[in-house]
């Protein structure tokens, strides 16, 4: 059951379910999936053990869930930063979404959540099904709809999908794998530029 389908919730069961996620987000993201138990998200919330399988009928589910609301946080970054533009060029929309997407992606519990759904998507196949929907099909959509400013709809789509790309670049995995990057934000910034310069070539 992920967020789309709940039943309708009493304020305290939202509460607990608010508290089961971020304890499953403290447990999972210090140790990995495979190593959490959900004793410890129990622990963790504040509440028993039943009470978190009264909301998530298991820790695979619970990891969906987690997943499917981390990628909710980052599309609200977005659509926070879309909200506020106005008439601006699609170089100025584009460069201020290439920003908020790397300081989002690059905060240290994302990265950790990337980490471990790499790690468990050969087992838990739905986790990489769930984080492109919820996450990089979101983002792109986001571009693409700036860039339909200026292309139509399906060359939109394709540029959209390289400027992503482009913006997180190798910074992006250098970090994924925990390598220190010196001077990240002229890293960043450079990556940004040339998705931007590529994007609307």
């Amino acid at each position: 059951m992920n967020a789309s389908t709940l039943p309708e919730l009493s304020p305290l069961q939202r509460r607990k379910r608010s508290a089961i996620l971020d304890g499953a987000k403290t447990v999972f993201l210090r140790g990995g999936f495979g190593l959490a138990t959900m004793d410890d998200v129990a622990s963790a919330a504040g509440v028993g053990k039943q009470t978190v399988y009264r909301h998530f009928k298991s820790k695979e589910a619970l990891f969906v869930d987690l997943v499917i609301s981390m990628c909710a946080q980052v599309g609200g970054f977005l659509a926070s930063a879309q909200g506020e533009q106005s008439d601006d060029s699609p170089e100025v929309e584009l460069r201020k979404l290439g920003w908020v997407l790397a300081q989002s992606l690059i905060a240290p519990d994302y990265l950790r959540l990337y980490r471990a759904i790499v790690a468990e998507a050969e087992r838990l196949p739905v986790l990489g099904q769930v984080f492109y929907e919820n996450g990089a099909k979101v983002v792109r959509a986001v571009a693409a709809k700036i860039l339909r400013k200026r292309f139509d709809e399906s060359t939109a789509a394709l540029r959209a999908a390289t400027f992503v790309q482009l913006v997180l670049g190798d910074a992006y995995l250098e970090l994924s794998i925990g390598y220190t990057v010196p001077d990240i934000e002229a890293r960043f910034g450079v990556q940004i530029d040339e998705a931007v310069a590529a994007a609307l070539r």
